[in-house]
Protein backbone atom coordinates (compact mmCIF):
# COMPACT_ATOMS: atom_id res chain seq x y z
CA UNK A 1 0.00 0.00 0.00
CA UNK A 2 1.12 3.46 -0.78
CA UNK A 3 1.00 5.21 2.58
CA UNK A 4 3.26 2.34 4.12
CA UNK A 5 5.83 2.12 1.52
CA UNK A 6 5.94 6.30 1.78
CA UNK A 7 6.20 5.88 5.52
CA UNK A 8 9.58 6.49 5.52
CA UNK A 9 9.74 9.58 2.97
CA UNK A 10 7.19 11.21 5.16
CA UNK A 11 9.22 10.56 8.23
CA UNK A 12 11.74 12.17 6.67
CA UNK A 13 11.22 14.92 4.49
CA UNK A 14 8.88 17.15 6.81
CA UNK A 15 12.14 17.31 9.40
CA UNK A 16 14.67 18.31 6.94
CA UNK A 17 14.36 21.75 7.97
CA UNK A 18 15.02 21.58 11.35
CA UNK A 19 18.70 21.56 10.99
CA UNK A 20 21.50 22.68 8.83
CA UNK A 21 24.21 20.21 8.74
CA UNK A 22 26.57 21.24 5.38
CA UNK A 23 26.00 18.04 3.44
CA UNK A 24 23.05 15.90 2.20
CA UNK A 25 24.19 12.93 4.10
CA UNK A 26 24.50 14.97 7.47
CA UNK A 27 20.62 16.18 6.63
CA UNK A 28 18.87 13.31 6.04
CA UNK A 29 20.49 11.61 9.64
CA UNK A 30 19.51 14.64 11.44
CA UNK A 31 15.97 14.63 9.91
CA UNK A 32 15.28 11.14 10.83
CA UNK A 33 16.59 11.88 14.94
CA UNK A 34 14.17 14.73 14.81
CA UNK A 35 10.81 13.51 13.39
CA UNK A 36 11.08 10.40 15.14
CA UNK A 37 11.46 12.00 18.76
CA UNK A 38 8.17 14.30 17.34
CA UNK A 39 6.17 11.15 16.05
CA UNK A 40 6.63 9.91 19.66
CA UNK A 41 6.37 12.81 21.51
CA UNK A 42 2.56 13.45 19.30
CA UNK A 43 2.03 10.70 18.75
CA UNK A 44 -1.83 11.13 20.11
CA UNK A 45 -2.35 14.18 18.52
CA UNK A 46 -1.48 13.32 14.86
CA UNK A 47 -3.14 10.32 15.21
CA UNK A 48 -6.50 12.61 16.42
CA UNK A 49 -6.21 15.67 14.00
CA UNK A 50 -5.10 14.92 10.83
CA UNK A 51 -5.03 18.21 9.90
CA UNK A 52 -2.65 18.83 12.40
CA UNK A 53 -0.20 16.44 10.88
CA UNK A 54 -1.25 18.20 7.75
CA UNK A 55 0.03 21.56 8.91
CA UNK A 56 3.35 19.42 10.09
CA UNK A 57 4.34 17.84 7.56
CA UNK A 58 3.21 21.27 4.88
CA UNK A 59 5.35 24.05 7.38
CA UNK A 60 8.77 21.73 6.30
CA UNK A 61 7.98 20.19 3.26
CA UNK A 62 7.11 23.07 1.27
CA UNK A 63 10.53 24.64 2.02
CA UNK A 64 12.59 21.61 1.21
CA UNK A 65 11.42 20.14 -1.39
CA UNK A 66 11.62 22.00 -5.23
CA UNK A 67 7.93 21.64 -5.92
CA UNK A 68 8.39 23.69 -8.87
CA UNK A 69 11.59 21.57 -10.15
CA UNK A 70 9.41 18.67 -9.69
CA UNK A 71 6.18 19.86 -11.40
CA UNK A 72 8.29 20.86 -14.99
CA UNK A 73 9.37 17.25 -14.35
CA UNK A 74 6.05 15.50 -14.28
CA UNK A 75 4.51 17.96 -16.75
CA UNK A 76 7.38 17.04 -19.17
CA UNK A 77 6.60 18.53 -22.50
CA UNK A 78 3.11 19.31 -21.28
CA UNK A 79 4.78 22.07 -19.25
CA UNK A 80 5.78 24.42 -22.57
CA UNK A 81 1.74 23.83 -23.67
CA UNK A 82 0.40 24.66 -20.06
CA UNK A 83 -0.83 28.37 -19.57
CA UNK A 84 1.24 30.02 -16.48
CA UNK A 85 -2.22 29.60 -14.80
CA UNK A 86 -2.22 25.96 -15.35
CA UNK A 87 1.31 25.42 -14.10
CA UNK A 88 0.67 27.08 -10.64
CA UNK A 89 -2.23 25.34 -10.72
CA UNK A 90 -1.09 21.87 -10.98
CA UNK A 91 1.95 22.70 -8.87
CA UNK A 92 -0.42 23.25 -5.93
CA UNK A 93 -2.96 20.34 -6.53
CA UNK A 94 0.13 18.25 -6.97
CA UNK A 95 1.86 19.49 -3.82
CA UNK A 96 -1.06 19.38 -1.60
CA UNK A 97 -1.76 15.52 -2.91
CA UNK A 98 1.38 14.40 -1.51
CA UNK A 99 1.40 16.34 1.33
CA UNK A 100 -2.30 14.70 2.25
CA UNK A 101 -0.38 11.58 1.23
CA UNK A 102 2.62 12.08 4.29
CA UNK A 103 0.62 13.29 6.72
CA UNK A 104 -1.64 10.14 6.73
CA UNK A 105 1.51 8.37 6.45
CA UNK A 106 4.04 9.36 9.66
CA UNK A 107 2.07 7.72 12.22
CA UNK A 108 2.55 4.40 10.77
CA UNK A 109 6.30 4.63 12.28
CA UNK A 110 6.45 2.50 15.08
CA UNK A 111 10.28 2.45 16.13
CA UNK A 112 11.53 0.73 12.98
CA UNK A 113 15.25 0.68 12.45
CA UNK A 114 16.20 3.21 9.90
CA UNK A 115 19.67 3.31 8.80
CA UNK A 116 21.28 6.18 6.38
CA UNK A 117 23.42 4.59 4.70
CA UNK A 118 27.41 5.99 3.59
CA UNK A 119 27.82 7.97 0.80
CA UNK A 120 29.67 5.93 -1.85
CA UNK A 121 31.69 7.51 -4.58
CA UNK A 122 29.70 9.38 -6.89
CA UNK A 123 26.98 9.90 -4.22
CA UNK A 124 27.74 13.53 -4.44
CA UNK A 125 28.87 15.02 -7.70
CA UNK A 126 28.68 18.78 -9.08
CA UNK A 127 25.95 20.06 -6.55
CA UNK A 128 23.52 16.85 -6.57
CA UNK A 129 23.37 13.91 -4.26
CA UNK A 130 22.12 10.71 -4.03
CA UNK A 131 21.68 9.29 -0.01
CA UNK A 132 20.92 5.72 0.44
CA UNK A 133 18.31 4.68 3.76
CA UNK A 134 16.88 1.48 4.40
CA UNK A 135 13.79 0.83 6.63
CA UNK A 136 13.42 -2.50 8.68
CA UNK A 137 9.82 -3.54 8.02
CA UNK A 138 8.42 -5.28 10.48
CA UNK A 139 8.30 -8.65 8.16
CA UNK A 140 11.75 -8.30 8.51
CA UNK A 141 12.24 -6.74 4.94
CA UNK A 142 14.98 -4.19 4.50
CA UNK A 143 12.95 -1.61 2.52
CA UNK A 144 15.57 0.50 0.15
CA UNK A 145 14.46 4.62 -0.20
CA UNK A 146 16.92 6.73 -2.22
CA UNK A 147 17.02 10.18 -2.02
CA UNK A 148 18.44 12.31 -4.76
CA UNK A 149 19.17 15.82 -3.93
CA UNK A 150 19.96 19.20 -5.99
CA UNK A 151 22.59 22.12 -4.05
CA UNK A 152 20.93 25.39 -4.62
CA UNK A 153 23.08 28.71 -5.08
CA UNK A 154 22.42 29.48 -1.51
CA UNK A 155 24.36 26.08 -0.56
CA UNK A 156 20.99 24.17 0.80
CA UNK A 157 19.88 20.84 -0.15
CA UNK A 158 16.50 20.17 -1.77
CA UNK A 159 15.15 16.87 -2.91
CA UNK A 160 14.06 16.68 -6.53
CA UNK A 161 13.14 13.08 -6.11
CA UNK A 162 12.78 9.78 -4.45
CA UNK A 163 12.69 6.18 -5.43
CA UNK A 164 10.81 3.95 -2.81
CA UNK A 165 11.79 0.60 -2.91
CA UNK A 166 12.77 0.40 -6.85
CA UNK A 167 10.15 2.64 -7.92
CA UNK A 168 10.93 5.68 -8.84
CA UNK A 169 8.87 8.24 -7.73
CA UNK A 170 9.50 11.25 -10.73
CA UNK A 171 9.48 8.98 -13.52
CA UNK A 172 5.94 7.53 -12.28
CA UNK A 173 4.36 10.67 -11.54
CA UNK A 174 5.02 11.87 -15.20
CA UNK A 175 4.07 8.14 -16.65
CA UNK A 176 0.75 8.93 -14.86
CA UNK A 177 0.09 12.52 -16.03
CA UNK A 178 1.34 11.39 -19.69
CA UNK A 179 -1.73 8.41 -19.37
CA UNK A 180 -3.84 11.28 -17.91
CA UNK A 181 -3.32 13.81 -21.02
CA UNK A 182 -3.90 10.56 -23.20
CA UNK A 183 -6.94 9.64 -21.60
CA UNK A 184 -8.76 13.20 -21.01
CA UNK A 185 -6.64 15.04 -23.44
CA UNK A 186 -7.07 18.63 -21.80
CA UNK A 187 -4.53 19.63 -18.77
CA UNK A 188 -7.65 21.21 -16.59
CA UNK A 189 -8.80 17.73 -16.28
CA UNK A 190 -6.10 15.95 -15.71
CA UNK A 191 -5.54 18.76 -12.84
CA UNK A 192 -8.99 18.10 -11.80
CA UNK A 193 -8.42 14.34 -11.09
CA UNK A 194 -4.79 14.35 -10.22
CA UNK A 195 -4.10 12.13 -7.30
CA UNK A 196 -0.48 11.13 -5.86
CA UNK A 197 -1.36 7.74 -3.91
CA UNK A 198 -0.27 4.94 -5.63
CA UNK A 199 0.02 1.11 -5.34
CA UNK A 200 3.67 0.92 -4.73
CA UNK A 201 4.09 -3.06 -5.67
CA UNK A 202 1.59 -2.69 -8.82
CA UNK A 203 3.81 0.59 -10.03
CA UNK A 204 7.31 -0.84 -9.61
CA UNK A 205 6.07 -4.04 -12.24
CA UNK A 206 4.31 -1.34 -14.16
CA UNK A 207 7.89 0.31 -14.60
CA UNK A 208 9.64 -2.72 -14.55
CA UNK A 209 7.77 -3.56 -17.86
CA UNK A 210 7.78 -0.05 -19.49
CA UNK A 211 11.76 0.41 -18.83
CA UNK A 212 12.95 -3.07 -19.44
CA UNK A 213 16.32 -3.07 -21.24
CA UNK A 214 16.30 0.47 -20.68
CA UNK A 215 18.42 0.38 -17.66
CA UNK A 216 18.16 4.00 -16.06
CA UNK A 217 17.47 5.17 -12.68
CA UNK A 218 17.64 8.77 -13.51
CA UNK A 219 14.56 10.99 -12.89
Amino acid sequence: MMLRALMLVSLLLPALAWSAPPGPRETIQSAIEIMVGKIQKERQRLEAEPDYARELVRQELVDLVDFKRITRLVMAEYFEQATREQKYAFLEVFRNSLINTYASGITLYDGQQIRVLPLEDGDVRAGRARVRTELAANDGRLVPVYFSLYQNPEGAWLVENVIVNGLNLGKTFRAQFQQSMQQYGDIDKVIANWSAELDVEQEKAKEAAGTAGQGSDGA
